[in-house]
């Protein structure tokens, strides 16, 4: 199970998703919170989204590559739980 930073499980219907091709190719903080725009999240959900994607990524998600996302996501699993 992948969770966040709070510990909640990341669901599209919460909007507390990062798009891995994000974190490999960066993204800019105006381009991610035109994602949750466009998304079908109802009006308080993308509120809510909206205001975790500035705390969390106020300067967007910098470029990491494939390899850096995968070695990341192997060495959080290999302590039981993964949180982004």
């Amino acid at each position: 199970m992948v969770r966040d930073a709070q510990g909640k499980k990341m669901s599209k219907s919460l909007g507390n998703v990062i798009d891995p091709m994000d974190v490999i190719n960066g993204i800019t903080l105006d381009a991610l919170l035109a994602r949750v725009a466009d998304s079908n999240l109802l009006p308080a959900e993308k509120k809510r989204a909206e205001k975790l994607q500035k705390r969390q990524f106020p300067r967007g998600i910098p470029k990491c590559g494939a390899d850096a996302l995968r070695l990341s996501l192997i060495s959080f699993t290999t302590q039981g739980i993964l949180r982004v």
